[in-house]
């Protein structure tokens, strides 16, 4: 094949651009593609035809499996190929741009992103970027003033448009289970940052206390996690899930559980700068979680709508709570969850639309 007929070969792969289209980017191989369907729907609901570049796996794995529309449009450019795309001059005719995930740009020498060198020159006026940790901005002159967050960060690390995506298409809301109460840890409880023996320790009261009635399923990476003989019924080590079986997962379960630590600097992140990915699943699946209570400000989740400990040994009563938990409990706070994050999708709308139509 010649040098030319490579080059379209190349070129018809790129996807049609039109002044109503907005180009929807994740540059990120393994990580926030869940998302990527909550922006889409955005955009799709103020009326523009909405272009998806991300990897092919990711959409592979059934990220889009429970959401269609003629609007949406996936591809399958690689990320090399994204990258050549951006630079060419069907991006600039687009009604905009949407990066949602800001740390996968070059920056240039003050730590920002360089979207001189993504365009290839001069950047078209209407592009946005989410950015998943404010503390690689902090201090760079209006930069935190222009993106966009999952959640509101801490003040001092500016104040920044908060579009939180938690649509994942049609999803079941479901009631609590009859026979036994399912906790569910996506990306696990990782002993590299000392937290694994947070749950497996109320666990293992929780058994003392009588209680068998309950199984929490790890999902994401498990194989470092050692639990104990006395808990071999209760703990289910599902392990990484494409998206598909992610979302069966979410809504068999009752809770979402977490272990953040409020006293653990490694979680610092999760309640100051950044966010879990846990609370999208939970706005989106109707699925009330459990929280260290320091985690809570700045997102939708609250007492209504979640369950919260304190110090490590209260998720023992956390836990506990949620299976003693009644039925007509359950179902008041899977609503209230509801109406939370129906607030939250307004307000994420809301600003959607004004920073598309500046």
């Amino acid at each position: 094949m010649s040098f030319l007929s490579r080059f379209f070969a190349r070129r018809q792969q790129f996807p049609s651009i039109t002044s109503e289209t907005v180009v929807l980017w994740e540059p990120c191989s393994q990580s926030h593609g869940e998302i990527v369907p909550g922006y889409a729907k955005y955009l799709l609901d103020l009326g523009y035809e909405v272009v998806v570049l991300m990897t092919p796996d990711r959409i592979g794995e059934g990220l889009f499996s429970r959401f269609a529309h003629s609007k949406l449009h996936l591809t399958t450019l690689s990320q090399r190929q994204i990258r050549r795309f951006m630079k060419t001059q069907d991006v600039r005719s687009a009604a905009g741009v949407l990066i949602s995930t800001a740390g996968k740009m070059p920056t240039d020498k003050t730590g920002a992103p360089d979207l001189d060198q993504v365009f290839g020159g001069v950047p078209p006026e209407n592009v946005h970027l989410v950015e998943h940790d404010m503390s690689s901005l902090h201090g760079n002159g209006d930069w935190p003033n222009r993106v966009i967050t999952l959640r509101d960060v801490s003040p001092e690390y500016g104040e920044t448009h908060v579009v939180n995506p938690h649509y994942f298409g049609d999803v079941l809301h479901t009631p609590k289970n009859s026979q036994k109460t399912i906790l569910l840890m996506v990306g696990a409880a990782r002993a590299r940052r000392r937290n694994d023996h947070l749950v497996i320790n109320a666990a293992e009261r929780l058994i003392a206390a009588g209680y068998q009635n309950f199984e929490i399923r790890l999902v994401g990476k498990v194989d470092n996690i050692e639990v104990p003989l006395s808990l071999q019924n209760n703990f289910i080590k599902v392990g990484r899930l494409p998206f598909s079986n992610l979302y069966n997962e979410v809504e068999n379960c009752d809770f979402l559980l977490t272990a953040f630590q409020k006293d653990n600097p490694a979680h610092a992140f999760y309640r100051t700068t950044g966010t879990s990915g846990s609370l999208q699943l939970c706005y989106g699946f109707a699925k009330p979680g459990i929280f260290q209570q320091n985690y809570i400000e700045g997102t939708a989740l609250n007492l209504e709508n979640s369950l919260l400990y304190d110090e490590d040994t209260d998720m023992f009563d956390a836990m506990k709570m949620a299976i003693e938990m009644p039925p007509n409990q359950y179902k008041t706070m899977q609503v209230a969850m509801l109406d939370s994050a129906s607030h939250l999708a307004a307000r994420s709308q809301a600003n959607m639309q004004a920073l598309f139509s500046e």
